[in-house]
């Protein structure tokens, strides 16, 4: 079977998820996280993509981000995919690929963003994992809260829209993570990443796509409210 095309605009945000072949095991410790977020940095700014948003589960990877050219991502990815798979094997004593199959990356409306790295970085929470997003060590939300965990992240327009000075922004991007979000919304941002389609609304769809509508069977009906409202 052919595969299916990646939907990439360049300058525009990709959700991204690697998963272990078999659902097995990526990371044993934090020595394992530590140099996989070090290697990512460095493939993100060898090939010109900006992350804005991780989570780094045990057996899978989430993250966030905008590629500047069309081979932006897959140059980040493949080249992060096999520096980390040699070194994993070479650490832990094993063999073989780790990695199950393609990446699985989903294009981002830019009203959808927000939304999107809120569902990022609830991952351990959402998975039974972890209570509270601030006790999710390998995750972005520290770093958007002020912690200050990964400064080589780039935030992204829309997070700057949350507030004026970067404590204004950290408040609201913590109150907002932590309302959570609804199961509908997970639902449809899973199956649109799961089956590596875009998640946006019919007023981007329409934009965007006009001349292939089928890139967009997961779209969402409508448009979110502005996130500012959402934090009064």
């Amino acid at each position: 079977m052919a595969r299916l095309a990646r939907t990439i605009i360049p300058g525009q945000a990709m959700h991204v998820m690697v998963r272990g072949n078999n659902r097995e095991i990526l990371f044993f410790n934090d020595a394992d996280r530590r140099i996989y977020l070090d290697w990512l940095r460095e493939a993100a700014k060898q090939f010109g993509s900006a992350v804005h948003a991780f989570a780094l589960m045990p057996n899978h990877v989430h993250l966030l981000m905008t590629p500047q050219k069309v081979d932006s991502l897959a140059k980040t990815m493949q080249s992060l995919g096999r520096r980390y798979a040699q070194y994993f094997n070479q650490q832990h004593h094993r063999s073989g690929t780790i990695w199950e199959g393609r990446y699985r990356s989903s294009l981002i409306d830019p009203d959808y963003f927000l939304r999107c790295q809120r569902y990022i970085e609830l991952n351990p929470i959402r998975a039974g994992f972890e209570s509270s997003p601030q006790d999710s060590t390998w995750t972005s939300f520290a770093s958007h809260i002020g912690g200050n965990a990964e400064p080589w992240l780039v935030d992204h327009q829309h997070f700057w829209s949350l507030g004026n000075t970067p404590f204004e922004r950290q408040m609201a991007w913590s109150a907002f993570v932590k309302d959570g979000a609804p199961h509908w919304e997970d639902r449809q941002i899973t199956e649109a990443l799961v089956r590596s389609k875009p998640w946006v609304s019919d007023i981007y769809a329409k934009k965007l796509f006009k001349d292939n509508p089928d890139l967009t069977l997961m779209r969402h009906r409508g448009r979110p409210k502005k996130l500012i409202q959402l934090n009064q």
